[in-house]
């Protein structure tokens, strides 16, 4: 065993302190910030950070957003400006499109920007007292208690490139404000998406033209959501007076697909960016919901308490509208019918059989749900009407010789479908059935009709209420 002096072990526990001292003092600069190590090693990690930032909340690059804006062409044009094929020219016209856009977007962002709210209360904005209204206000009455409607906020900006015909248009979308929830008690995920539309003059009065489209990303259970996102695109000069701009606020429904909420519009002379100078116009706009008519349905609703049993029986449906853009496509429709407990989870889902190539779908069938009294009362039901999109096999059939246990049902006219290999398989990425329309059943739906309808079958059980709706 080792023996030490009082003055040997003096010295080992000085240098065991020291040596715990150098420790502390290199891991203090190495985590703390201010220290010159500290800040040697992490210069970089700054410059290269800084730099991803700036890309980020100028262009709002695709890998931060998930929205391409790196291309600019406007599609369906026959005059696009023609660049010189020098090498020189091409550098220098590309570095003055660089400054045109920096500048501009640097004037586009200087204003404050406000913090996002996500929660499903009513925000504190303010809106102005005209839809059309050039500029934002933030005053408004302490005691206003009522719910205003859904609005969204962005800016406008206008660049002329010298020496040239082209106009850079920056659009910055904002905000949307006090968006409702879904009719069966869920939150929405909103986005909004910008079409830039030319007006065509012509005696058939033909609609607008598009001259370039852009979307925001997807902000989940958002009520208030907040992007600040930037869009830059090239339009002609001569063309300016004739440049519209529409901002559809969306919500993207899981089991109905993309639903519009609202939109609005505006045109660049409203917006007063057809000056020789314009300068940035920020404005909130409401929206105005759009109201569209899929066709009218007609089917019953009955309670039975003794078996806790809530029944569908479903008619018919007359004259199904469809888009203009599926109007070519086949009509394969179908009813999907989804319960959904007080907080706007599924609960259960069922469907019908699919009728083949009908506007006007003849179903006469019943679904079943097994409802407690006690759910009832806060259970919501969405009836969504589907067109079957897959490949149908359609054969004659032997009504000896089928085997009802390989196939899902039996249409009029000996039809038949494959369910399980050509059904709406979500979880399996296959492709899923348009949506056309829907009806939300339920005591605290916005419907007045369809929330009478319900509440007729609540108050008086064992007895079949039947009544016309209309698909929206």
């Amino acid at each position: 065993m080792l023996h030490l002096d009082p003055w040997n072990k003096v010295m080992v526990m000085a240098g065991a302190a020291a040596a715990v001292a150098i420790t502390i003092l290199l891991v203090v600069c190495f985590v703390g910030e201010g220290c010159l190590v500290y800040e040697l090693i992490n210069s970089s990690k700054r410059k290269k950070a800084q730099a991803r930032k700036l890309s980020g909340a100028l262009y709002g690059t695709a890998d931060k957003n998930g929205v391409n804006l790196t291309n600019y062409a406007a599609y369906g044009r026959g005059d696009a400006v023609h660049i010189p094929t020098r090498q020189q020219s091409v550098a220098s016209a590309h570095s003055l499109n660089e400054k045109v856009e920096r500048s501009l977007l640097s004037r586009l962002s200087s204003s404050s920007r406000t913090d996002s709210t996500y929660s499903s209360m009513s925000s504190a904005r303010t809106s102005s007292s005209s839809i059309e209204s050039t500029s934002t206000t933030s005053s408004s009455s302490p005691t206003q208690d009522k719910i205003s409607p859904p609005a969204v906020t962005f800016s406008l900006l206008a660049s002329i490139i010298p020496d040239s015909n082209t106009v850079k248009l920056a659009i910055a979308v904002e905000s949307a404000t006090d968006l409702p929830a879904r009719d069966y008690g869920a939150h929405c995920d909103p986005w909004v998406s910008v079409t830039v539309l030319r007006d065509r003059r012509s005696i058939r009065r033909r609609p607008p033209a598009p001259v370039a489209f852009f979307k925001t990303k997807t902000i989940r259970h958002a009520h208030n959501p907040f992007y600040s996102q930037t869009f830059v695109t090239d339009i002609q000069k001569n063309e300016m007076k004739e440049i519209s701009l529409q901002f559809t606020v969306m919500d993207q429904d899981r089991h109905c697909g993309p639903v519009e909420m609202g939109h609005t519009s505006i045109t660049l002379k409203d917006a007063k960016q057809t000056v020789e100078e314009p300068e940035k116009f920020t404005t909130t706009q409401f929206i105005k919901e759009s109201k569209k008519d899929c066709g009218e349905i007609l089917f019953g609703l009955s309670y039975l308490p003794t078996a806790q049993r809530l029944s569908f029986s479903l008619i018919k449906i007359n004259n199904i509208k469809q888009e203009k853009k599926a109007e070519e496509e086949t009509l394969n429709p179908y009813l999907r019918i989804m319960m959904f407990n007080q907080s706007g989870r599924l609960v259960k889902k069922k469907k019908t059989t699919v009728k083949v190539n009908t506007k006007d779908p003849v179903f006469n069938e019943t679904l079943n749900f097994e409802v407690a009294p006690g759910q009832l009362e806060n259970s919501r039901f969405l009836m969504t009407l589907c067109n079957r999109t897959q490949v149908v096999d359609m054969m004659i059939m032997d009504g000896n010789n089928q085997d009802s246990s390989d196939q899902e049902s039996n249409g009029p006219g000996g039809f038949s479908f494959e369910s399980d290999k050509n059904g709406r398989r979500e979880s399996q990425g296959k492709q899923k059935d348009v949506c056309i329309g829907r009806i939300a059943l339920g005591k605290k739906v916005l419907s007045d009709k369809s929330r009478d309808h319900y509440q007729s079958v609540c108050g008086t059980p064992r007895q079949v209420f039947s009544m016309w709706h209309t698909i929206r």
